[in-house]
């Protein structure tokens, strides 16, 4: 065997370290996928009515201000120029947090890079519980204890060289 030959052999396996099974994910890998697509899903919808309600809220408040006369109305514009941009703001990290949870956690997912998806899962799943996202928040968390289970089932192959060895029994 050439050195070549070695350095290919080491890539390839360097390569599927994180996969679970060659071309197919495993049941539990395979839930935690379909559980996090439905996340996403439920995240966006969610994303999608609090966008229509504050565009309506906002129609029916500068509806009511231009009819009562204008800047000098009961509503301050300073305060929905303000109440607006909170709700922008808030609306950036929803947009943001779904792009995470996808690129993060599905996207490893469905290229079978199961480990890489393990830390995001419990990550994303933690915060959105912690910021009022529960639905969204539980399907992540049941997520990270699918790929825990597919990760038990079948453990890497290979070991990094960097990695440290325990020391050897002294007697």
């Amino acid at each position: 065997m050439i050195a070549a030959d070695v350095h290919r052999i080491r890539r390839q396996s360097l390569n599927s370290e994180h996969k679970v099974q060659g071309r197919m994910l495993d049941s539990d890998a395979s839930s935690a996928k379909t559980l996090t697509l439905v996340a996403i899903i439920l995240q966006s919808l969610f994303f999608i009515l609090g966008l229509f309600f504050i565009i309506a809220f906002l129609a029916v408040i500068l509806g009511t201000t231009a009819g009562a006369g204008g800047a000098t109305a009961s509503f301050p514009m300073v305060g929905l120029g303000f109440f607006g941009t909170i709700f922008a703001f808030g609306f950036a990290i929803g947009f943001i947090w779904i792009l995470l949870e996808y690129f993060l956690v599905y996207k490893k997912l469905s290229e079978e890079r199961v480990t890489e998806a393990e830390t995001p899962a419990l990550v994303l799943g933690v915060i959105t519980l912690l910021f009022g996202g529960i639905i969204t928040g539980i399907l992540l968390i049941i997520a990270y204890v699918k790929i825990r289970d597919s990760i038990a089932r079948h453990p890497p192959a290979y070991q990094h060289p960097y990695q440290q060895q325990p020391p050897p029994p002294s007697f």
